[in-house]
């Protein structure tokens, strides 16, 4: 997963143009982002090697950006977003198990 910066912002936005993007965003503190980024990872690795796709992920520290959480509603982290020409389509806060996390992002590459 790509660390997400203010620097590399808009690559987040272009490669939302083509497909869904999916977006983490922690606090370096919080326990349950630590857990729910190592499900993230699961799901994403499971779809490179089931389904032979690529996924594009970046996570992002919300302390760094809390533009972030204010552009796109985020209420609390771990926060999944997913994006899709730049527009968030979905917010996922409880993301309960890597096998959840791997069928919504399914779902969304299926549809993007």
């Amino acid at each position: 997963m790509k660390e997400i910066t203010r620097s590399n912002w808009d690559s987040v936005i272009e490669q939302s143009l083509d497909k869904p993007y999916f977006l983490y965003l922690e606090t370096p503190l919080c326990g349950t982002c630590k857990m729910g980024k190592k499900m993230l990872e699961v799901a994403v690795e499971t779809i490179r090697v089931q389904k032979d796709e690529n996924i594009a992920v970046g996570v992002s520290n919300i302390n760094e950006m809390p533009e972030l959480a204010s552009k796109y509603g985020v209420t609390s982290v771990p926060c999944l977003l997913i994006l899709s020409r730049g527009i968030v389509m979905n917010r996922i806060y409880a993301l309960q198990s890597a096998g959840n996390i791997y069928q919504l992002m399914l779902k969304s590459v299926e549809k993007g």
